[in-house]
């Protein structure tokens, strides 16, 4: 079992100049020794730890882990602590930005490991935004997760546009109605499309258009679907149907 530590301010620059060097050398070794490396890291003041040998196979798997190693801490002790979720994205950085075929790591932009004190990056951390939403929506949140721990996605990258969205527990719900596909565990096919009617780009934008009515921080999910346009039809008739709950 490997003991949780935070990076301090020292480390959390040195590991976010990694990042940006990656780019444009992927053959970079992880900078592993920040994590237990006194110059760089520090206790959290929390025992937890973390089983070495556990591997995601999705973004909500890391959530699940994530909540249970969280559930005896109080969230807002650790909610906005960036060295202990840039720690955490350090240590799991193997699988957040495995490898490709060539040797080579393809990082995407430092926000994505470095949790942001920009309120408009901090959704994008991979690990924050993973456990928040296990944490508030449980399964509800699997068709947004349901991909590699490395791939984000386009489902949470529009909701994420929004974050008053990501907190409103009806609206999830719905939005899980909508787009999961229970069989394959995942979001269903179409639901990135640009072009097809009733994407998620076009859900979010209809949620734009009802917050100015309604307070969806309340509204429940049954709500949200009894007045979808029919242009979501195509996605209720697979598996859901407009008055199910259960898909």
């Amino acid at each position: 079992m490997v003991e949780v530590r935070r990076l301090n301010e020292q480390g959390i620059e040195a590991f976010e100049n990694y990042i940006r060097e990656l780019s444009g050398d992927g053959g970079l070794a992880v900078p592993v020794g920040y994590l237990t490396d006194d110059r760089t890291s520090e206790s959290l003041g929390v025992e937890l730890r973390l089983d070495e040998s556990t591997k995601f196979e999705t973004r909500y798997d890391m959530g699940i882990y994530l909540v249970e190693l969280l559930k005896n801490v109080r969230s807002q002790q650790l909610l906005g602590d960036v060295g202990f979720w840039t720690w955490l994205a350090l240590y799991w950085f193997e699988q957040l930005c495995p490898l490709d075929s060539k040797g080579k790591r393809n990082p995407k932009k430092p926000y994505n490991y470095v949790l942001s004190q920009n309120w408009n990056h901090r959704p994008r951390h991979a690990l924050y935004t993973t456990w928040m939403l296990v944490a508030n929506h449980g399964e509800n949140a699997l068709f947004m997760l349901s991909k590699k721990p490395s791939d984000r996605g386009e489902l949470i990258e529009q909701l994420a546009a929004r974050q008053y969205f990501m907190s409103c527990c009806g609206v999830i719900e719905a939005a899980r109605r909508i787009y999961f596909d229970p069989d394959r565990r995942t979001f269903k096919r179409g639901s990135t499309s640009q072009t097809r009617g009733g994407n998620i780009r076009r859900f979010v934008s209809y949620l734009q258009q009802l917050d100015l009515t309604y307070d969806l921080g309340t509204v429940t999910s049954d709500s949200l679907m009894s007045i979808l346009p029919p242009e979501y039809d195509g996605f209720l008739a697979d598996h859901s149907g407009r008055n199910s709950a259960s898909a």
